[in-house]
């Protein structure tokens, strides 16, 4: 898998499992045994959850509120479905790690040698890449959510985004394909 993708792949999903998981857990936690402590076999696994400094976890909450509130554009999801594409076919593979901010993804990705071509055929500057792409991945993570599991903890996606993405499942599909094919190449 290209580092680009990598990148994307691990804001999206990454930003869904460790912010919005770990909030589902503790409710399920405290609604099942709020005076008890959870045994070993209760408690999440810890490779299931990287170790992140409590300032990353609080930077990462941030970012993430702030990507649930960043505005798409109606034709986001086939220029991201492109961009990754391009990115792919280009071989890029930017560095990347665990915890970085959105502000330290952009910068990255702003570095990037043969990238901000990429980024401007699609009609995204750095920032747009990063922010709609964490936006895609935190919304369709989030707009899911049961209602049973929801609570005033797991933060609501911004309706127009939602709309955006369910105005036409099949482009959704097609950004998730791409997203998959690189964490998953073919042998």
């Amino acid at each position: 898998m290209n580092a680009v993708t990598k990148m994307a792949l691990s804001v999206a999903l990454m930003a869904g499992s460790m912010l919005v998981q770990p909030v589902l857990a503790q409710n399920a936690l405290a609604q099942n045994a709020p005076a008890q402590t959870a045994s070993p076999a209760q408690a999440p696994a810890p490779a299931a959850r990287p170790n992140l400094t409590p300032e990353q976890v609080t930077t990462l909450q941030r970012d993430m509120n702030t990507a649930l509130h960043y505005k798409l554009a109606p034709d986001v999801v086939p220029r991201l479905t492109s961009a990754l594409k391009s990115i792919q076919a280009a071989h890029i593979q930017p560095p990347g790690r665990l915890g970085m901010s959105i502000e330290e993804q952009v910068a990255m990705v702003g570095k990037v040698p043969g990238l901000d071509p990429i980024l401007k055929t699609n009609g995204f500057t750095p920032r747009e890449f990063v922010m709609s792409l964490t936006c895609v991945g935190l919304t369709g993570s989030l707009m899911n959510v049961p209602p049973g599991q929801a609570t005033s903890r797991i933060p609501t996606p911004d309706a127009q985004n939602v709309a955006i993405l369910k105005s036409n499942p099949q482009q959704l599909q097609d950004l998730v394909t791409v997203l998959r094919a690189e964490h998953h190449p073919a042998q």
